[in-house]
């Protein structure tokens, strides 16, 4: 059998990095520094979440009754360990290193669950690779991939971030930014237009041709990308497999967030 292909995105290189700082604080009775600064931590990434996935360090220090060069040092620390990152929107929000760290829940996360049927169903009419990602900060996180049936089947790995411009799914994500607005100019070259959007080329010679799931709201919950051969794809998408994409993408919000496509 031939070697499988791939067509991996892989995470920054996990490097040796710096402990969670403490600060200049003293440690509470009874609990040491390192304690302290762990649950500090959490305090700040919880702060994240209570802001909508982003937040300024003036404001979280606000909140928290923190010293603003506190918080700084625990937010670059939490920065090199890649569980934030800094927006384009100016403030921090969630890393890909968090992103990672929660795929496994992710993966039996009712999203999951929800949309394999659907990508199987997508995968047997195309017979190409289909994945199911999320939005992230720089990018897209894939959560699942249900492979094409070839010999030699495309494969993307879990966890992998799917980055603008290259990718159509990244573009999606950083057009839809849940929390963080829109971006001044739109990273978008065919959607929606054309029904998806897709870039013949991502390389090693293949494409891409994604949709998103929205909700109710127009935020992105979730996209659906076809990974094929760029000789698969060119000129431009097929009609078909672009209205495959379309009824899939459907059936997961349907299912999903409860609205009848």
């Amino acid at each position: 059998m031939s070697p499988r292909k791939t067509a991996q995105v892989v995470p920054p290189d996990e490097t040796e990095l710096p402990s969670i700082e403490s600060g200049s604080a003293e440690p509470e009775a009874g609990k040491s520094p390192t304690v302290q600064s762990v649950e500090v931590a959490v305090q700040v990434l919880d702060g994240i979440a209570d802001n909508n996935g982003l937040v300024r360090v003036n404001e979280l220090a606000r909140q928290l009754g923190m010293t603003k060069a506190r918080v700084s040092r625990h937010m670059q620390t939490l920065l090199n360990l890649g569980l934030v990152a800094r927006s384009p929107h100016e403030g921090y929000t969630f890393g890909w290193k968090l992103l990672q760290l929660g795929r496994a829940a992710l993966q039996d996360s009712t999203l999951v669950d929800v949309a394999k049927p659907h990508m199987v169903r997508l995968r047997d009419e195309v017979n190409q690779t289909v994945i199911l990602s999320v939005p992230a900060a720089n990018g897209s996180v894939v959560l699942a991939c249900v492979e094409s049936l070839d010999i030699t089947p495309v494969t993307v790995r879990i966890a992998s971030m799917l980055v603008p411009p290259a990718s159509p799914a990244g573009r999606l994500s950083l057009a839809y930014q849940p929390g963080l607005g829109r971006p001044a100019k739109s990273p978008l070259k065919h959607w929606p237009g054309f029904g998806a959007e897709y870039e013949l080329d991502t390389g090693r010679g293949f494409g891409g041709v994604a949709a998103p799931v929205l909700d109710d709201r127009n935020n992105m919950v979730a996209a659906i990308s076809i990974v094929a051969p760029s000789t698969a794809l060119r000129p431009k998408p097929a009609a078909s497999l672009v209205a495959a994409l379309a009824r899939c993408t459907a059936g997961i919000k349907a299912e999903y967030i409860g609205t009848t496509p």
